[in-house]
């Protein structure tokens, strides 16, 4: 037998042996429950904030938020045009991936695993991702795959040292599309680890090998990705943006701040999966309880025929467990968006793991499905909400823009392309923003969702650029805007929609929103 047959029938063995019925349900799984919770985001246009970007052309920006890998995502994969069916499908599939994936190393049974997809298609964190940034929802969700793509390399390839560089090539691509979601593979080793002790008779030295082993992939990740993203940087001649969540904190935080935050990133943990949000309501809160308690019972009773050492090497993981999901919190001097706590969610794999190992019962293991079937429920109800509230918003606006323009058109000396033309205050704290009593109830929390389109200066270019198609020379540096709010005759000017808002100032068509 030569070598390239020998190489063949070792290749076939691989593709026969994989789990091709795993891989199958859990792409239905996903693809279902995704398209019962976003697909109205999919099949409707209503661009809003970041989204309203349109055509990506944000290149710098991205590479000074070192998100460098985004650019070549975006260029080779998905296009620059920000099409939602497509976005869509790109987000089902990075997520039905990372399910199989993650479902594979846990070893979860069936209906486990399609409770997990149900899960993390629905979250709170893909839903705003939809609503504000549905752009990016296909990038983000590709980082999450790469990460825990990185942590199935370090647990299944044969030589451990192999899995552990190509493990770091991946977390170096996962942090360039969207730095926290490093967060998914230091869960997903802290769950894997867990898993070991439980079904092995693990040693110290064993555990810590394991240990070690994911420690030394997560840093050789972030090496790789911190040479990379400078020599972009380098390369471009630019600069990380200084933002009050940007890498640059890292550098500036010293370890009496990292200490100091350690707290709070336990308790954000927590009070995102137990306190009260518009989008978490009494009956998900409970459910989230009751699956914490059955995976700790189920934990409790594992452990009974345990050595105390598997018990010690348990708790040891589930310490450790709320700061991995969390990391971010220790780096960042602001805390972390709903978006960034995404991976907070692998904890239901956790429960799910933990309800399906023996001897736990098999009602426990129906009973955390059943209850992440209902929160899936409650995630779709409320995602179909936003959405309907976001079309809403995006009507109102795209409404109120033509009707200033058709009276900016009207004023006396305005040339269109010519003249520039102000929006001077807050679009979003504004008699021009969308009110609705009824349906105001989605922009509380901390969900980033408001009744304007239209929110700050690059959405403003975007808008006129992208969406309007409009050649109007419209102000859209926070700069120039700040200096226009300041010009007395615009001081005394009353706010939209009062009679007076419009006018010419200064050889500029002025718009006054709010003071």
């Amino acid at each position: 037998m030569t070598t390239l047959q020998s190489r063949e029938d070792a290749l076939l063995r691989r593709v026969r042996t994989f789990d091709w019925a795993r891989l199958k349900w859990c792409f239905a799984a996903t693809a279902l429950c995704m398209l019962l919770a976003h697909g109205f985001a999919w099949f409707n246009l209503f661009p809003s904030h970041d989204g309203t970007i349109l055509v990506f052309d944000a290149d710098v920006v991205m590479l000074q938020l070192g998100r460098w890998v985004q650019l070549p995502y975006y260029r080779f994969l998905r296009g620059k045009v920000n099409m939602p069916w497509l976005t869509g499908m790109f987000s089902v599939l990075w997520t039905a991936l990372s399910v199989y994936i993650v479902s594979d190393l846990l070893k979860l049974s069936r209906k486990a695993t399609a409770a997990l997809a149900a899960v993390l298609g629905t979250a709170i964190s893909i839903t705003l991702l939809n609503a504000t940034y549905n752009d990016k929802s296909d990038p983000f969700t590709c980082a999450m795959f790469l990460a825990v793509w990185g942590v199935y390399a370090v647990r299944r390839f044969r030589c451990r040292w192999w899995g552990v560089l190509f493990c770091s090539g991946c977390l170096c691509l996962a942090m360039g599309l969207y730095q926290g979601y490093i967060e998914f593979a230091i869960g997903l080793f802290l769950i894997c680890l867990l898993r070991d002790c439980l079904t092995e008779n693990l040693a110290w030295a064993e555990y810590l090998r394991r240990g070690v082993t994911a420690v030394v992939s997560l840093l050789l990740g972030g090496v790789l990705y911190a040479v990379s993203m400078k020599a972009v940087l380098a390369y471009k001649h630019l600069e990380l943006i200084d933002s009050s969540n940007g890498l640059q904190q890292m550098s500036r935080a010293g370890v009496a701040d990292y200490l100091a935050r350690l707290p709070g990133a336990y308790k954000q943990v927590f009070t995102t999966l137990l306190g009260y949000d518009v989008w978490n309501n009494r009956g998900m809160r409970l459910a989230t309880a009751v699956c914490l308690l059955l995976g700790l019972a189920c934990l409790v009773l594992a452990l009974r025929k345990k050595p105390l050492r598997a018990a010690v090497q348990v708790v040891i993981l589930l310490v450790l467990l709320p700061l991995g999901l969390n990391v971010v919190y220790l780096l960042s001097e602001k805390h972390p968006t709903l978006l960034m706590l995404y991976p907070v969610y692998l904890v239901y794999a956790l429960i799910l793991l933990l309800t399906g190992l023996e001897p736990a019962p098999r009602s426990a293991a129906w009973l955390a499905c059943g209850l992440c079937f209902f929160l899936t429920l409650e995630n779709v109800i409320y995602a179909n909400g936003a959405y309907t509230y976001r079309k809403l918003v995006y009507e109102n606006t795209r409404g109120q823009v033509y009707t200033i323009m058709a009276k900016v058109q009207d004023l006396p000396g305005y040339v269109e392309g010519e003249t520039p033309v102000v929006f001077s205050g807050d679009f979003a704290d504004s008699g021009f923003t969308y009110r609705n009593d009824l349906l105001r109830l989605y922009e509380e929390g901390d969900t980033g969702l408001s009744g304007s389109a239209i929110t700050y200066d690059g959405t403003i270019k975007w808008w006129f650029g992208n969406i309007m198609g409009s050649s109007a020379k419209v102000v859209n540096t926070q700069a120039e805007l700040d200096a226009w709010a300041e010009n007395p005759a615009v001081q005394a000017m009353p706010s939209y929609p009062a009679s007076g808002c419009i006018a010419m100032v200064d050889g500029a068509a002025v718009i006054k929103l709010s003071d």
